[in-house]
């Protein structure tokens, strides 16, 4: 039953308890009125008889006395009046026994008025001759009594009707606030701390609706200082005070990872920039001087990230004068172009007065081979030292590297390979099951993973290779729809997996409105289909076009599918704005998973996230998960899921 019928229900039964309760007790004092009226009626009228027979006692005129009598008996208000001698003998008298005519038996016996006896001593002379008797007769109290209560009861039915609309009225009214309460508390539900700011005049409901903003202000604040809380330590873990840019720690644990992965650094390129004469600076101008020198560089270093193509960068201060910048999905040529640029946009900083001189920095630079992280860096470090040797704002690469795969062939041909991946739709699917890490058998979601295949030799093109290429030559949407559509088919098959499946979007894909509104038409078109799929937006894509991620969250929510974060940590978007998109999962990146049993930091940064995740009910995922001990470490901060080879390795979607 609602509340609302509920307050009615209420409302009538106190009404009509209340016009009982009224109209029993006027009732009954009336009829006490009533009685005691009829008592002192039937006194007063035997004192006076009394009195007007004693004269006529003397004489014993029987006559007088009857007519007396009858005169008094004939008005009618008496039920009795009899007279005796001293002996009890009635004299004279008369009686009416019948019942009132105009008056309900029910409520006579509901009401019942009593017939007091009044009496009075009849003398002749000074001697009593006899008692006169006299009841007074309640028909008359009865209609009094009965006409009443009809008027009380008329009246009442008149207010009762008019109360009754009005408290109806002001029900709707009292009761409409609790509309926008509950829109309230779906609100807070789903991360929406709003504040009804308009206030109910009824000071309960102003009271209720202040409390549901007082709850949501403090939850917000209290979710607030948990995000700031975890991206002050992220902060304070993970970069460097003078630059905001990553530290050496944040950049060691990433750049060991992006090797270790292979994925996202098989093809890409690792630069050394070291400021010159900053000690100098430092001495001669102060050390605000030279923060102010270093911020420039950072400024600038990242004006020309912008422009480099690059799929994804890491950049870095790794110490005093050095910055690293890590550049994926780039060829050596691109690379040379990039570090060209940026050696000559140095001396701009000479002119905006920031160094002492025109020599700014130098840059050395080495291509990712088969190295690993250590050996990479190593030769990146010995490039920067050569060029520090030839000169001003000098670029150097090391000369060790074979030949770069995407040098290999002219930009006509990759494009036509790739044109010809979608027109024939010859790409692999692959799968890499997510686990609860509570039960390591029990399967959350599934990743699609694309392979394509090298046309001379079939050998398989990593994703570090072929995704740059696919954003170079704007193919993201056409591959992201190929690799959409051909999982819709998989999953309408009978021997389709019964787990959700997730499909990573590029950042060109969620940016292109044609294709977010055929994604949702299809999605809208197939609810069941939708219902098991999973979007992925990684940290660092969400990062370059919150908009578009935004976008494309709220026209999901219109649809069965969700969405999934991927990656977090590894770009910069702020916790609070990643939960804004209201993702099914949170999916850590492994370069904090790597090796986390040995790293306190990382334990934290994981133990904060979880916490802050769980506080809005959103599942955590730690990906590239790799011994035992990872695995339980990660249990031991809660996480909801795992994923890695140690669990599962990526196997192939066999298509039937």
């Amino acid at each position: 039953m609602t509340l609302r019928k509920q307050l009615i229900l209420l409302f009538t039964a106190s009404l009509l308890i209340l016009f009982v309760g009224t109209f029993t007790t006027n009732a009954r004092i009336k009829q006490s009125y009533l009685n005691d009226q009829l008592k002192t009626i039937s006194q007063d009228s035997a004192t006076l008889l009394g009195l007007t027979l004693s004269s006529q006692m003397a004489d014993m005129n029987t006559a007088l006395i009857e007519a007396n009598i009858n005169v008094l008996f004939d008005s009618g208000y008496y039920r009795e009046i009899v007279l005796q001698d001293v002996n009890g003998q009635e004299i004279a008298g008369r009686r009416d026994i019948t019942q009132p005519h105009d008056v309900p038996g029910w409520f006579i016996r509901m009401f019942p008025l009593e017939t007091p006896h009044g009496e009075s001593v009849v003398m002749s002379g000074w001697t009593q001759a006899g008692t006169i008797y006299i009841s007074a007769n309640p028909e008359f109290a009865y209609v009094r009594l009965w006409e009443m209560c009809l008027k009380s009861f008329t009246w009442f039915m008149v207010a009762f009707g008019f109360t009754f609309g009005m408290a109806l009225g002001a029900l709707h009214f009292v009761l409409r606030p609790l509309r926008s309460v509950e829109e309230q508390a779906d609100a807070i539900a789903n991360q929406n701390y709003v504040i009804q700011e308009k206030l109910p005049r009824t000071p309960e409901m102003r009271r209720v609706v202040a409390a549901m903003n007082q709850m949501s202000g403090r939850i917000r604040d209290a979710f607030t200082k948990q995000q700031e809380s975890l991206e002050r330590y992220h902060k304070i873990a993970y970069t460097d005070s003078v630059t905001d840019l990553a530290n050496r720690a944040f950049f060691n644990q990433r750049f060991s990872h992006m090797i270790d992965e292979g994925k996202d650094f098989e093809h890409a390129t690792l630069l050394f920039l070291e400021v010159a004469n900053l000690q100098a600076i430092n001495n001669q101008l102060g050390h605000r001087a030279g923060d102010t020198l270093l911020r420039g560089v950072a400024s600038l270093i990242q004006d020309q990230l912008a422009e480099s193509g690059a799929s994804e960068v890491l950049l870095a201060r790794l110490s005093g004068p050095t910055f690293a910048i890590a550049l994926c999905g780039i060829a050596e040529t691109g690379s040379w172009e990039f570090a060209n640029n940026l050696a000559r946009s140095l001396p701009q900083l000479h002119d905006d007065r920031l160094a002492i001189t025109d020599e700014i920095a130098h840059i050395g630079f080495a291509c990712r081979s088969m190295q690993s992280a250590q050996e990479l860096m190593s030769e990146a470090d010995m490039a920067l030292r050569r060029a520090q040797m030839m000169g001003k704002n000098a670029v150097f690469a090391y000369a060790g590297q074979s030949g770069d795969s995407l040098d290999r062939y002219t930009a006509t041909q990759w494009l036509s390979f790739l044109r010809e991946i979608l027109d024939n739709r010859q790409h692999t699917l692959f799968l890499q099951s997510t686990f609860e890490s509570a039960d390591t058998i029990r399967i959350m979601h599934s990743e699609v993973l694309l392979r394509i295949f090298h046309p001379d030799d079939a050998h398989v093109i990593t994703a570090g290779v072929f995704i740059p290429l696919i954003n170079r030559f704007a193919l993201a949407s056409a591959f992201d729809r190929m690799i959409i559509e051909d999982v819709i088919e998989r999953l309408e098959g009978a021997d389709s997996p019964a787990e959700p499946i997730a499909i990573n979007l590029m950042l060109a894909s969620i940016a292109d409105l044609e294709f977010v509104h055929w994604l949702i038409d299809i999605l809208r078109v197939k609810p069941a289909i939708a219902k098991r799929l999973r979007f992925e937006l990684n940290d660092f894509t969400i990062s370059q076009n919150p908009f578009a991620a935004q976008v494309l969250a709220d026209l999901l929510q219109t649809t069965e599918a969700k969405i999934g974060i991927e990656h977090f940590g590894r770009g910069n978007t702020a916790f609070v704005e990643l939960t804004r998109l209201n993702p099914a999962y949170l999916q850590i990146d492994g370069s904090f998973t790597r090796h986390i049993n040995e790293n306190r930091v990382s334990q934290q940064f994981v133990e904060s996230t979880v916490i802050a995740a769980h506080s809005l009910h959103i599942p955590v995922i730690a990906e590239f998960v790799q011994t035992e001990a990872e695995l339980q470490t990660l249990k031991d901060l809660r996480v909801d899921g795992v994923r890695g080879n140690f669990l599962a390795e990526p196997a192939l979607w066999e298509k039937k």
